[in-house]
């Protein structure tokens, strides 16, 4: 899981083009629309298409249904149960009458009701959960770096979720079950099922995609199919799912006041536009929509439809406008990096001591893969943060070192991978530790690492600097956002790190990839955000961390001989 920081600027109006008028501008509320047919009496046919998992490289012939001859793609449960298999994990399906059930190994089910139209969970988190993970994987360890790694079990706190019930109903959106065969929508099961493993769906009428991001390979398969009309039909349907998917997933709901997402469209005069049968209008007015009114510099448009007018949006896009606190903090950023290129005009190095005091400086939490973590790090391989922390430590730590402060500059960071921010974290404290509350299910996790640091295969103090006399500072920012936010807010809740600078950018939540019906890409901040504890509550961290020492002149924390000076001599 990633987290992205946008860079945007800024304008305040609704998109407009000519084909505006063109629009259909009804905007009933969600709750309010009916089923586009009846699920008793609709007709079946079928398509084999390729489904294409990950990658152009791995594939596989796959169904796929439509009702009554339409448009809008439907999967058969029965087909799909692989999806969720991995290591131990299997899930079987079972159904009886007009309920059906996917069960996992651990009893965890997903049941479909086909009379009520709803997808009932009593865990959504548990479902298809893994057992050697938290309950909320916020840390995200893959294999590669998962040795480094070990859960502390003791201080760990997992409390579990409440019941969801996915009403599809509300939205319009009908399951069917035909013929001793048990449909959703293609577009729902990637909503519900699909975004737990950060995953998502695309079809481009002749192939069908389940990936975690459309890399290069993917985009040619992607776009090299012939485009196609966005139906009536498809465009009701794509924004009923699109209201559906937002209304559950997104995870700054309550923050932003939103009621629901076809309240908020139509408050906002989006809602027509969204349901325009022009697919660029619609992916022009999403963009905009999410730049100017979600505006969290985590949510964003990644990749056009297929039925987009490529062309026409780029050359309309620079004109849709950015968010207002975006704008503010990639000018915040132009500043300060500026500022620092005058200090260090070859670039600021990862690790520098100045006199007694140590610098460890990144602007991304980044893993860029290792062939062997347990060897000596080298200069050559500090851009990986894993990497600049183990050769950090072994600096700091050699025999005849000088260095008493060890300072982590963030002032520039705008986040990255989540596991190499509790690496990061431990390095400091002892242990990495991320804490972390489902929107969604109301689950909250506060998660414990030990990390090796020295290579030793041990996990013990030898890889930490805590508790060896150091005395521990770090830079922030407004830039320093979403993991570069999250590291400032653990270290201020320890009282074991002083914070210097100005109070971070936020950004609480973990990315969720996302697409539409009609063959979107985009992001939003998901259901899990990060958080801290405090006499046992979970508080979220989207304000950012208050510095405990304010600077307001960018040029203090680049002069670095003057703040080794100023943190020896000024801060106690």
């Amino acid at each position: 899981m990633v987290c992205i920081a946008a860079s945007v600027a800024f304008a305040g109006c609704t998109v407009q083009t000519q084909d505006t008028a063109a629009a259909d501008n009804t905007h009933g509320k969600a709750s309010q629309m009916s089923m586009p047919f009846d699920p008793k009496t609709v007709s079946v046919t079928e398509k084999t298409v390729t489904l294409y998992a990950g990658s152009a490289d791995t594939f596989m012939n796959f169904t796929l249904y439509f009702m009554n001859g339409g448009d809008i793609p439907y999967v058969s449960l029965e087909d799909l149960t692989f999806i969720f298999e991995e290591g131990d994990m299997k899930l079987n399906f079972e159904a009886d009458g007009n309920r059906a059930s996917y069960v996992d190994t651990n009893g965890y089910s997903a049941d479909f009701d086909f009379d009520r139209n709803t997808i009932y969970f009593v865990d959504y988190n548990m479902f298809s959960h893994d057992s050697d993970k938290a309950l909320i994987d916020a840390a995200s360890l893959i294999r590669s770096v998962a040795p480094l790694f070990q859960k502390d079990d003791a201080k760990s706190y997992e409390r579990y979720g409440r019941e969801i019930t996915f009403r599809l109903g509300d939205y319009g959106i009908p399951m069917v079950h035909k013929n001793g065969r048990y449909y959703i929508p293609l577009q729902t099961f990637s909503d519900v099922f699909l975004s737990a493993k950060s995953f998502f769906s695309l079809y481009n009428g002749q192939d069908l995609i389940f990936t975690s991001a459309l890399t290069d390979d993917l985009k040619d398969l992607y776009y090299s199919a012939p485009k196609l009309e966005r139906s009536k039909e498809l465009a009701e349907f794509d924004y009923n799912e699109l209201c559906f998917a937002l209304d559950h997933l997104y995870g700054l709901k309550d923050t932003h006041r939103i009621t629901n997402f076809d309240t908020f469209f139509h408050e906002c005069g989006y809602d027509g536009l969204l349901k325009s049968t022009n697919q660029t209008i619609a992916d022009e007015a999403l963009y905009q929509f999410i730049a100017l009114h979600l505006d969290d510099q985590h949510s964003g448009l990644s990749d056009v439809s297929f039925r987009t007018d490529k062309k026409a949006y780029y050359e309309v896009k620079p004109d849709l406008g950015q968010g207002i606190s975006a704008n503010a903090s990639a000018n915040q950023q132009a500043e300060f990096a500026k500022v620092r290129a005058k200090y260090y005009p070859n670039g600021v190095p990862h690790y520098e001591e100045v006199g007694n005091t140590a610098y460890i400086t990144f602007d991304y939490f980044v893993d860029t893969g290792c062939d062997d973590y347990y060897s000596a790090p080298r200069e050559d391989e500090l851009d990986n943060t894993l990497r600049l922390m183990q050769y950090a430590y072994d600096r700091i730590t050699r025999k005849d070192s000088p260095v008493e402060n060890v300072v982590m500059d963030l002032s520039l960071n705008t986040g990255g991978t989540s596991y190499t921010a509790v690496y990061v974290t431990g390095l400091f404290l002892g242990e990495g530790q991320i804490s972390a509350a489902d929107e969604l299910t109301g689950a909250l996790v506060s998660t414990y690492y030990h990390i090796d640091t020295n290579r030793d295969h041990v996990f013990d103090e030898k890889d930490t600097l805590a508790g060896k006399g150091y005395k521990f500072y770090c830079l922030e920012t407004d830039t320093s956002f979403s993991c570069g936010n999250q590291v400032p807010n653990v270290f201020k809740d320890s009282n074991m790190v002083t914070l210097i600078g100005q109070t971070s950018g936020g950004g609480s939540c973990i990315v969720q990839p996302m697409s539409t019906a009609a063959g979107t890409v985009f992001r939003i901040s998901g259901p899990s955000r990060f958080a801290f504890i405090k006499n046992g509550a979970f508080y979220d961290i989207d304000r950012g961390a208050q510095p405990d020492v304010y600077i307001k002149d960018p040029n203090f924390l680049y002069d670095r001989k003057a703040l080794t000076d100023y943190i020896n001599n000024q801060i106690k």
